[in-house]
């Protein structure tokens, strides 16, 4: 994934959210609105569970 890919993503997540406030009828479900942080909160966690462990520095 490139950062121009990431930010075209968080530019749709962005507007799904804004479009689900504004809407007095939203489009967009609240479960799939409230799931967007848990898939980014889940892509933080593989990227750090994919760093190298740390070496003891003595």
């Amino acid at each position: 994934m490139t950062i121009t890919d990431f930010s075209d993503e968080r530019a749709a997540k962005r507007a799904a959210i804004r479009k689900a406030r504004n809407s007095t009828k939203p489009t967009v479900p609240a479960d799939q609105v409230l799931a967007l942080p848990d898939a980014d909160l889940a892509r933080v966690q593989t990227a750090i569970d994919t760093l190298p462990t740390p070496r003891p520095t003595d």
